[in-house]
């Protein structure tokens, strides 16, 4: 009988053992999560598109004025397969816009090829596009677009639609450029 106490007592023990390591790591992924979601690190530069194809998949294209003020690519877009946390991205799209400085414009052409597209209309059709950029005075600035017959996009509304602190959270930039996604056409 007392075997039984014991052998009772010692699975017992194991079992809470063993609910007590659950419950560590999961708060120390959590805590992790957390960490990744209150990103604080400052964007203080960059533009970037950011398109929305039928599935919400997402492509963001970094880009910077040529000298003639007009933007163009630069580096290689990111992409995201739907679904997607806000967590995921924001954290893109920081990452994007902070490929943007010192970076060499690319040719039309280098971009279709890296978008694996013949023409920007073809890339554009049927894709709603959010631009985001960082103004030194306001911080980051986020734009809805409507996509003319064209292929080109041009801002829903005049001004700023949008304006957030350089130092958002990966989180709360994602859940801002998911909200402002309905006003895309």
């Amino acid at each position: 009988m007392e075997d039984r106490f014991l052998m009772y007592l010692f699975y017992g023990s194991a079992i809470v053992l063993i609910l007590i390591l659950v419950f560590i790591l999961l708060a120390v992924k959590r805590k992790n999560k957390l960490k990744k979601a209150v990103n604080k690190t400052s964007i203080n530069y960059g533009n970037v598109c950011v398109f929305f194809d039928e599935d919400n998949n997402v492509t963001v294209i970094p880009y910077k004025k040529d000298k003639h003020g007009i933007g163009r690519a630069v580096e290689n877009p990111m992409f995201l397969k739907a679904p997607y946390k806000p967590l995921e991205l924001g954290s893109l799209v920081r990452s994007s816009m902070a490929m943007c400085s010192g970076k060499i414009i690319h040719s039309d052409s280098q971009l279709m090829s890296k978008l694996k597209c013949k023409s920007w209309d073809e890339f554009a059709k049927g894709k709603r596009n959010i631009s985001i950029y960082y103004k030194e005075a306001l911080g980051i600035v986020l734009n809805t677009t409507k996509r003319k017959p064209d292929g080109t996009y041009s801002f829903n509304f005049r001004g700023y639609e949008k304006v957030l602190k350089k130092d958002v959270s990966d989180e709360e930039l994602g859940i801002v450029i998911m909200s402002l996604l309905e006003r895309c056409r």
